[in-house]
């Protein structure tokens, strides 16, 4: 029988100690739209129109001083200082490549060095929590099977406590569900049906339910009943206003990139924001791009764009994979779709057909 009164007793307390868990994204998007763009730094100078007057002791000797500003000269950065040094340490030299490599690609594309390290599939990894009691003999694990879901999908949640070994113990769990750190919308017990020491609770987000489960963060309040050990797992219900129809098209640009245009319908004007990994026909990693922008409801192409000498560092032939595609509308906290694999291949192509130069370089060639 749920124990509603323990409950009670520990959510004010337990919901101070969740808010640390608080979903933050912090990513930045970039925008291109087949435009290399460029900050320009602009500098405010007084120029002086005026005379002032210098007292002296002697009233009868004072004269008008004109103060002349001289414009300052531009200060450089901190590695074109070391660029311009002649005595450079082994960090500095360590640091201006990194500096270069990472400025290779445009600031839109990003290489995959391995698919570990890949970023997209990074972001929709499992929050898995783990937290020890205060004798430090018990630890209590929660999770759930994703990170972002859509209306009409299922969350399974999950919940363990394991001993000093490691060893699974038979327990009880209590579970709140939580709407944006604090409407508290409902109560509910775990159970092990196959009694692995893994207990478990499945919520399906009806959009229509009671109560309505609005898009946005929820958090899982877990309280083990034992001992009392309570964390908190959590995930992201959203509604992107977007979605992929199935169609795809490449070619390579003018500039030497390779270009997927993929078709999205889009049900609300909103921004969107966009990241894609390509990968070999033999799934190996070769790099990642992002987009955002603008777009009225309706069904758009746009543009996904690989850089030409990403690829070719990559020495893998095409056809290539459009391995993954996050879409995600612009808002707090991100309407983050859940991870889409396309499985689409572009035509066959050659290294020797994509830019083998430097994207600035190609840019400001006439």
């Amino acid at each position: 029988m749920l124990n509603t009164k323990k409950i009670a007793l520990l959510s004010f307390s337990a919901l101070a100690i969740s808010s640390f868990f608080f979903l933050n994204e912090n990513h930045q998007p970039v925008t291109h739209l087949n435009e290399f763009s460029q900050t320009t730094k602009v500098t405010h100078l007084i120029k002086p129109t005026f005379a002032e007057k210098v007292s002296t002791k002697n009233a009868l000797t004072t004269k008008p001083a004109l103060i002349t500003l001289k414009e300052e000269t531009p200060r450089l950065s901190y590695i074109d200082n070391i660029k311009a040094s002649s005595d450079k340490t082994s960090f500095q030299e360590a640091l201006l490549k990194d500096h270069q490599l990472q400025s290779k690609y445009p600031d839109y594309n990003q290489r995959i060095t391995s698919i570990e390290l890949d970023p997209i599939e990074r972001r929709y990894e499992i929050d898995e929590r783990t937290t020890q009691n205060e004798a430090g003999d018990h630890q209590l694990t929660v999770w759930t099977d994703k990170k972002y879901y859509l209306h009409g999908d299922e969350v399974v949640i999950f919940a363990s406590l394991e001993d000093l070994r490691g060893v699974r113990l038979n327990t009880e769990f209590l579970g709140q569900l939580i709407y944006n750190e604090n409407q508290s919308l409902q109560q509910f017990k775990f159970h092990d049906a196959d009694h692995d020491g893994v207990y478990e609770y499945r919520l399906t987000l009806e959009q229509n339910s009671d109560p309505s489960l609005l898009a946005g963060f929820y958090k899982i309040l877990i309280i083990n009943s034992t001992n009392e050990m309570v964390d908190a797992a959590s995930f992201t219900l959203s509604q992107p206003d977007i979605q992929l129809t199935g169609e795809y098209r490449d070619l390579i640009s003018p500039s030497g990139d390779l270009l997927i245009q993929a078709e999205m319908d889009v049900a609300t004007k909103s921004r969107f924001y966009f990241q894609a990994a390509l990968y070999s026909s033999t799934n190996d990693p070769i790099g990642t791009t992002q987009i955002s922008g603008d777009l009225l409801p309706g069904r758009h192409w746009i543009d996904l764009a690989f850089d030409g000498l990403m690829i070719s560092d990559a020495e893998e032939p095409g056809p290539y994979l459009l391995k993954s595609i996050s879409l995600a509308k612009v808002a707090f906290p991100m309407q983050r779709a859940p991870l889409i694999y396309p499985e689409f291949y572009t035509q066959g192509y050659s290294v020797e057909q994509f830019r083998n130069t430097n994207y600035a370089a190609a840019d400001a060639s006439p």
